[in-house]
């Protein structure tokens, strides 16, 4: 009997440090961790970028994803961000010249697209311009120029074209460009000017048109390191890992333009 117990006892006792074993390794098989801001555009593609940095370098990433303009009010506020991937080249850049910036570390990873968006069907048969003075428009959504990139850009085509004071009436301001994407394809705008990558990503209806470059500013994407990252190894891991060929082509298949 005494034999018996003594086994029991050996065993819940190393079944314990074997739990223990688990536990610790799980706790610590990401020991590393960095912390990025990424323009709500980028977020699903650095959903995949994201999955394979971990794999391959143990390290954990916690994204924060909003419009740019309102990540870079966060960071100047002292949100503990390591990376900024903004959606313009304008925060990064002013992020450099401030002390929440490291100065050299900003670079282009992307360049964006725009393009018109609708899930009306009534509205297929129309081309661009021409659509957008169409009657059986009500509601046009950009985002928020102030705070979004592509709404910047969404402005300054409506600009180029010379329609922006007619249509200011209709035009309903989204806090993101993915805000925009959804508002349309669930029918709460007739059309909507949008990131590329949402169509290629989400879209399982609707329709797209192409705009020329010419009426709007490239969307050069800048990504940036940031003072809370600079002492991080990892994180300047993972910008180099961002410019690497497997992500490049990756970006271009996502409907996005890298060098």
């Amino acid at each position: 009997m005494y034999l018996v117990l003594k086994t029991i006892k050996t065993f819940i006792t190393v079944l314990y440090i074997l739990i223990f074993l688990v536990i610790f390794l799980c706790r610590h098989s990401y020991a590393k961790e960095i912390r990025i801001g990424v323009a709500s555009n980028f977020l699903m593609p650095m959903n995949f970028i994201k999955q394979n940095f971990e794999n391959e370098n143990k390290t954990k990433i916690y994204l924060s994803s909003g419009s740019s303009g309102s990540l870079y009010s966060q960071i100047m506020n002292g949100a503990p961000l390591d990376i900024f991937l903004s959606a313009n080249q304008d925060f990064p850049k002013k992020l450099e010249n401030t002390a929440k910036g490291v100065k050299g570390s900003r670079f282009t990873y992307a360049t964006g697209k725009l393009l018109l968006f609708s899930a009306n069907k009534d509205l297929f048969d129309l081309t661009f311009p021409n659509i957008i003075l169409s009657e059986k428009i009500k509601y046009v959504g950009i985002g928020n120029p102030k705070y979004v990139p592509y709404g910047v850009a969404a402005k300054e085509v409506l600009k180029s074209l010379k329609v922006f004071n007619r249509l200011e009436k209709k035009i309903i301001f989204s806090k993101n460009v993915n805000q925009v994407f959804l508002m349309n394809y669930y029918g709460n705008l007739d059309i909507g000017f949008i990131a590329k990558s949402d169509f290629i990503i989400k879209n399982k209806k609707g329709k797209v048109w192409d705009i020329p470059q010419d009426l709007y500013s490239p969307i050069n994407q800048d990504a940036i390191l940031l003072k809370y990252g600079e002492k991080k190894p990892e994180a300047k891991i993972f910008l180099k890992f961002l410019s690497s060929k497997k992500v490049k082509n990756k970006l271009i298949g996502l409907g996005y333009i890298v060098n």
